[in-house]
Parts: C-alpha cells; structure tokens; sequence
C-alpha cells in the first residue's frame, strides 16, 4: 500500500485516502499523478490522445482532478487576525486610558492654577482697594469708668464700651478721622464674654450719621454675639452711631441684670 505525508499535520496516510484520518487535512491530488502516462507533447494529436484518455478513467472525487489545494490551517489568515485584535486591543485601550488620564490630571493642575490666580488677584484687588482704618479720636454720651472707654471699641481686644448705668438711653459714639474717607462698611461686635452679654443691654436700632447733614443710616441689629455688617457708601472724617432702642439684659444665675449698656469692638472699612 503507497503511502504519503499529510501537509496539516506530516502524517503518513493512504494514498487513496481524500482527507488526513489524523487531523482531517484536504489530500488533494494532482492531475499529473493521475494522467502520468499521457504524452507531453504539444500537438494536436497529443492532445487528442491525452483528452481521450481522460474520458476513459473512472469517475472518481472531483478533488482527484488536479483542483488548487484548499489553504491549510496554517494559511488561513483569520486566526492570525483573531489574536493580533486579541493583543492589539487591550494595547490601545491602555494606551488611551493612560493618555486621558495624563490629560484629566493636566487639565486638573491647570484648573487649579487658574482658580489659585483668580483667588490670588481678587484678594489683592480687595487688599488694595478696601482696608481698615481706625480713628485718631472718639467721644461718647458717657462712660462707666475709665475702663469702659469708647477707645476700646477699637483696641482690638475683648474689653468693653459701657455708658455710665444709662442702658442705652440717648447713648451716642462718634469717630474723628485723620482724612475723609469713601466708606462701604461698619462691623459691629456686642460682647463675646457670655456674662456681659447676657446682663449687659445691648444696641438695637441704630442711626449713623457723618458731618453731612443730608446723610442717615438706619439699622435693626440682632442679639447676638456674631458681627453685624452695615453698609453704607458715604465720604467723610466723621461718623456718629446714635442709639435708638436696646434689648435689655437678663438675669443669670439669679443675679439681676446690669444697667450698663455695652458694645465691644466697632470696625470701620473704606477706601
């Protein structure tokens, strides 16, 4: 019995075997292993004699005929194509997350020295228009003692304005200033010791009033102890806060509430 070799899989099968029995490859035979015995010659004749010596074989499987080979496993490019997209794919995903993520943080960073410049230039646009400013002077209706003056209003430090037992009546506080100034805002703080607050009066409904016998600002202040911001846009080297109603103070501990009225700090803003 003639054997030969499989192309798939180098596997010795039958000769008249069509398909590998081992891996089932295509065996397709050639038309001049068949037909190996008609002439060569090309003549008329000579093909005349190879034409009827093909007509008188047995029918056998078209593939025995001399058709092209039908491409192994190994020619077929789709597996190939299969695992290239298998590694490529993951590849560019990486790469892209890898690039969006570089960009996102970049993007990130910029953002935030852009934010960083904005609060940075409103800051100094703030800082070198609007400051605050303290007077050279200041009067008031009374005083309890010398330490209850009305310059304590702006030592930066928790002591205390208080009138001389008036709680509140017809109280008044006025500023001198070294120069005329464009004001936009007055920061009112009542005391932060929750024992003056709380039996001491405090200011309510207030005027401010400046050498500008035109110029008047009413305000209803809350009782509290949280600064309280006025607005009010005026130019002058004078302001006056007039005491209009108080809320009273209240007994603490069973102890009866001070006459005293009292304001801790006033702060002054402009230009």
């Amino acid at each position: 019995m003639e054997n030969i070799t499989c192309k798939g899989c180098q596997a010795t099968v039958d000769i008249n075997l069509e398909f590998c029995s081992s891996c089932g490859e295509w065996l397709g035979l050639k038309l001049d292993e068949i037909v190996d015995d008609v002439p060569v010659e090309n003549t008329s004749e000579a093909k005349r004699m190879r034409i009827e010596k093909l007509l008188d074989l047995p029918v056998k499987p078209l593939s025995n005929y001399g058709a092209t080979n039908l491409p192994n496993r190994k020619e077929v490019p789709g597996i190939r194509a299969v695992f290239f997209l298998a590694l490529i794919v993951p590849l560019i995903a990486g790469a892209s997350f890898f690039y969006n993520s570089r960009v996102a943080d970049e993007v990130i960073e910029e953002i935030a020295i852009i934010e960083q410049t904005t609060i940075t230039s409103t800051s100094t646009t703030i800082e070198g228009k609007l400051k605050f400013f303290k007077p050279i002077s200041c009067s008031s209706s009374s005083n309890f003692s010398d330490d209850f003056l009305c310059t304590n209003l702006y030592d930066d430090s928790p002591s205390t304005w208080q009138d001389a037992q008036q709680s509140c009546a017809d109280a008044f506080l006025e500023f001198e200033f070294d120069r005329p100034i464009s004001w936009d805002t007055i920061i009112i703080q009542n005391a932060e010791k929750s024992t003056t607050f709380i039996k001491n009066f405090k200011i309510r409904d207030i005027n401010i009033t400046t050498e500008n016998p035109e110029f008047i600002i009413e305000k209803e202040l809350q009782n509290n102890q949280s600064q309280q911001w006025v607005s009010f846009d005026t130019v002058s080297s004078k302001i006056r806060i007039e005491v209009i109603s108080a809320y009273p103070g209240e007994e603490l501990n069973g102890q009866k509430p001070f006459k005293e009225c009292a304001i801790q700090e006033i702060s002054f803003l402009g230009r």
